[in-house]
């Protein structure tokens, strides 16, 4: 059945309790639940002294402090999500549960649906993106870390959603803000065919009608060495095509998938050339026993040259024009009932880059998380 676009909070790799239920009156039944979880982090060549995690080799800071409320039967049905959150990301600096408020507010999600039937629904608000296999929160992932395609994804957006579901194929339509920019040019669709029970392969494209932004914004836009400023405006005038298969079987998760972003020439920018950046993973979770699993992915990214007169300068992900990265993940994670740790090594190699890490620009980030928390 089709409810609403997503409900209560699900992950590879976790054994998440079931929400609590109660009554709301004329509401009907609501499903509550929660996450609190922080976590501890070791890595080499930090990046940007004086901005907190990213400053140490060693370091702590808050994942998760969320309250979900959901209501998923009915003609009216909703989703909110309220708290902090964080976005740890493969091979990019860390950014804390307060710049992320920041960004998308205290309430990162929270959309009403309306329902006629099993087949159709609608919805509006602050919608998760459709865009990409890996989930934006960190427990929708079977890895901690983001990774490359779902870096130079959308998070959130505002708009509306049409979602249809037809046998085997199920299909969504967005009319959105992209990267939260606040100006509703963006279309955004996923199209879906379920193979079988254990077996899907997903198409999604995304592209702006028109152009967000000045010229002045764009050239605004500084990378250093250290890290990079908000590149989204790049993002948002540009255009997003990927691929993913998914097997899900009793013991075993795979899920490959490619990635292309196309930034052509806009006069509204004055960019003369345009730009391109491809992007792809394998990510895969083993279901050891009840209590455990493993969960790892291999990663790649390639940024197109960009030439003076292209709007991404400095390659998507900040790591130079004509660059490339190699990114590896391991996460080995324990849960019991609502408590849960994980803990995932993470490696990412550079080649062809002006924008490395740390003080010394170097090429090579190795990363370990110890991520802990629990479900209520």
């Amino acid at each position: 059945m089709l409810s609403a676009i997503s409900c209560l909070a699900n992950a590879d790799g976790f054994s998440i309790p079931p929400p609590l239920k109660f009554n709301a009156g004329q509401l009907s039944e609501l499903n509550v639940q929660g996450v609190a979880s922080a976590m501890g982090v070791a890595q080499t060549n930090p990046s940007i002294p004086g901005a907190g995690l990213n400053s140490k080799n060693f370091g702590a800071a808050i994942t998760n402090g969320l309250v979900m409320i959901n209501k998923s039967s009915g003609l009216i049905q909703f989703n909110l999500i309220a708290g902090a959150y964080n976005f740890p990301n493969l091979g990019q600096p860390f950014s804390s549960a307060s710049n992320t408020i920041n960004d998308f507010t205290a309430l990162p999600e929270g959309y009403v649906s309306i329902v006629p039937d099993s087949s159709f629904s609608v919805s509006l608000g602050q919608l998760p993106t459709l865009l990409g296999y890996t989930g934006t929160l960190d427990f929708n992932r079977m890895n901690i870390e983001g990774g490359f395609p779902w870096t130079i994804e959308p998070s959130y957006s505002r708009g509306i959603q049409v979602n249809y579901s037809a046998g085997p194929l199920s299909a969504s339509l967005s009319w959105n803000d992209g990267y939260f920019s606040n100006r509703y040019n963006v279309i955004s669709g996923l199209l879906t065919y379920t193979i079988d029970r254990e077996n899907a392969v997903s198409l999604y494209a995304a592209g702006n009608t028109g152009h967000t932004g000045t010229v002045s914004d764009l050239s605004s836009l500084a990378f250093s060495k250290n890290g990079y400023v908000d590149s989204s405006l790049v993002y948002d005038n540009s255009d997003l095509y990927g691929l993913y298969y998914t097997y899900s079987g009793k013991h075993f998760t795979v899920t490959p998938e490619v990635q292309y972003m196309y930034t052509p020439t806009n006069t509204a920018f004055g960019t003369t050339q345009s730009s391109f950046d491809i992007s792809a993973m394998i990510h895969a979770d083993y279901y050891i026993t009840n209590n455990w699993s493993i969960g790892g992915g291999v990663d790649y990214e390639k940024s197109g040259s960009q030439g003076e007169g292209s709007a991404a300068t400095n390659g998507y992900f900040g790591y130079g024009p004509g660059s490339s990265a190699l990114g590896l993940m391991i996460t080995p994670t324990y849960t019991d009932n609502g408590y849960f740790i994980r803990d995932e090594l993470s490696y990412v190699h550079l080649t062809n880059y002006s924008n490395g890490f740390g003080a010394e620009n170097r090429p090579d980030l190795l990363r370990d998380i110890l991520e802990t928390g629990f479900w209520f």
